[in-house]
């Protein structure tokens, strides 16, 4: 595994998670999961929401998509660091512990949230993998989980460009002084 950047070791997130976009692999309870089928967190992370989605992951290769990993079921977990999706089935992994297929997607590696007729597409971008597309098959509530994450591009798009207004009213913060 590739560590970029320094930084502690912690058992609470496996070295590197935070910089690096892992796909179809193997998690341990106690390490990524809990026996309740939830996240383990950093001390910095936090939960935004979480839903059962089913979820493809392909490749964009000239006009026809490449797939990397075949429709799956699973519960995707949004912090404010990263996207977490844990598949519904459990392995046994050698040593007699329990563990599940899981993939993760920094935000940082996140290029665009695009809503489409039934489905939502994460674009994202990292240097082992190139350019990769998470398609989501939302229903209802589950449709609104990516909406935090696309908001947050919007808004640090914005202060970038330095086109990023104050929510108050210009006369209201001048009266105040």
């Amino acid at each position: 595994m590739r560590v970029r950047g320094g930084g502690s070791l912690s058992l609470s997130r496996p070295r590197g998670s935070a910089t690096e976009m892992k796909i179809d692999q193997v998690g341990e309870v106690g390490v990524v999961l809990t026996d309740a089928n939830e996240p383990v967190l950093s001390g910095s992370d936090q939960i935004i929401g979480y839903r059962a989605l089913t979820y493809t992951i392909f490749k964009s290769v000239a006009l026809t998509k490449k797939t990397l990993v075949e429709p799956r079921e699973g519960w995707v977990w949004q912090t404010r660091r990263r996207l977490l999706l844990l598949d519904m089935p459990w392995m046994d992994l050698p040593g007699g512990k329990k563990g599940k297929h899981y993939h993760e997607i920094p935000l940082a590696e996140t290029i665009d949230v695009i809503h489409k007729r039934k489905r939502v597409l994460l674009q994202t971008k990292d240097a082992e993998h190139g350019k990769v597309v998470f398609e989501f098959r939302p229903f209802g509530a589950a449709s609104r989980l990516l909406a935090w994450l696309k908001n947050e591009k919007e808004h640090r798009q914005k202060r970038e460009a330095g086109t990023l207004r104050s929510p108050y009213k210009e006369s209201d913060r001048d009266s105040s002084r």
